[in-house]
């Protein structure tokens, strides 16, 4: 009989763990057993450790171990050893690797802890509602953990073996309305403020959380980025449409901005700052208000001492 073996790396791991969290979590009938809360829970916990953990290790392996006076390398490689307890791996993290965890967010691992405690322990009744409100904070810090402290420094090998988990964990949060809410809150508060009258819904995730800026047009929820402001503005277009007032799709729906002449000028976008559509360029990104229909050539303008042609037109003209 062929031997089989268990091959699960830390990040691998944690990964895993945080799948099987997303899929109880984003069941799509809605309906949450108690056994899916209680593994949520125990494996959500489990998650946070061992990803902690790893960005501890790729610091220096001691920084795992509760007490590295009572190991050694050889003990930490075969699993000998006891390792820190989630208080201790928050407070390494932020005194000695230097990583910023807010007082909130060491709280909301702090209080898993304790639940997970209570559950494996002794047993707990809580309402439902608060335990899947609870894991979605977890779930908000893990995910920006992950992009910004672990997934950037992953290896080649880690990074092929978690790609599909990965990919069904981002699409599997969306549908976890308690998260999406928890985390377009901490947006909205933070890095998304000041950045209104340039924030759009996202052609990917559908959240008001992409900031237009011409350059990295990054969305902070899915994570996503478009380089590419012309690729951008298409996928804008195709997802959310520009339709006139006759109710008609508009074939040319992306026009040439005046400012930077590229063909990036979307007519409809919603932004956060207005309550009404606007004219945003996703080139130079910016919004393009008082613009003209050229009456002769009919592309959009902005007009010095009100002609009623743009500039190219009346050189044209003589």
């Amino acid at each position: 009989m062929q031997k089989r073996h268990i091959h699960y790396p830390p990040v691998p791991n944690g990964i895993d763990y945080l799948r099987d969290v997303v899929d109880r979590l984003a069941r799509e009938s809605g309906e949450l057993s108690e056994r899916d809360l209680k593994y949520a829970v125990l494996h959500l916990q489990a998650a946070a450790e061992v990803l902690l953990k790893a960005r501890l290790r790729d610091a220096h392996w001691s920084l795992v171990i509760s007490k590295a006076d009572k190991t050694n390398r050889k003990k930490f490689e075969t699993g000998d050893f006891e390792s820190a307890t989630t208080h201790e791996t928050v407070r390494r993290l932020v005194d000695v690797v230097g990583i910023d965890i807010s007082a909130d967010d060491k709280q909301t691992l702090l209080d898993l802890a304790t639940t997970r405690n209570k559950l494996q322990h002794w047993g707990i009744t809580e309402e439902a509602n608060a335990v899947v409100t609870e894991a979605a904070g977890v779930l908000d810090f893990l995910i920006r953990f992950l992009d910004q402290h672990v997934l950037p420094d992953l290896d080649a090998d880690d990074e092929e073996a978690i790609g599909d988990d990965l990919e069904e964990i981002r699409t599997g949060l969306r549908r976890i309305e308690s998260y999406v809410a928890s985390r377009m809150e901490r947006l909205q508060e933070g890095d998304l403020k000041g950045h209104e009258d340039r924030t759009v819904r996202c052609p990917d995730c559908q959240q008001f959380s992409l900031i237009v800026d011409g350059a990295v047009n990054n969305c902070l929820f899915c994570p996503r980025s478009w380089a590419d402001p012309l690729e951008l503005a298409s996928a804008y277009d195709e997802a959310f449409g520009y339709f006139p007032s006759n109710g008609e799709a508009d074939e040319d729906t992306l026009v040439d901005c005046p400012d930077c002449d590229t063909p990036t000028l979307v007519l409809e976008a919603e932004t956060v700052a207005s309550d009404k559509s606007v004219f945003l360029c996703f080139n130079c990104a910016e919004v393009q208000d008082s613009l003209w229909d050229c009456t002769r050539c009919g592309r959009l303008y902005r007009p010095v001492d009100e002609e009623a042609i743009c500039s190219d037109c009346f050189a044209d003209l003589g």
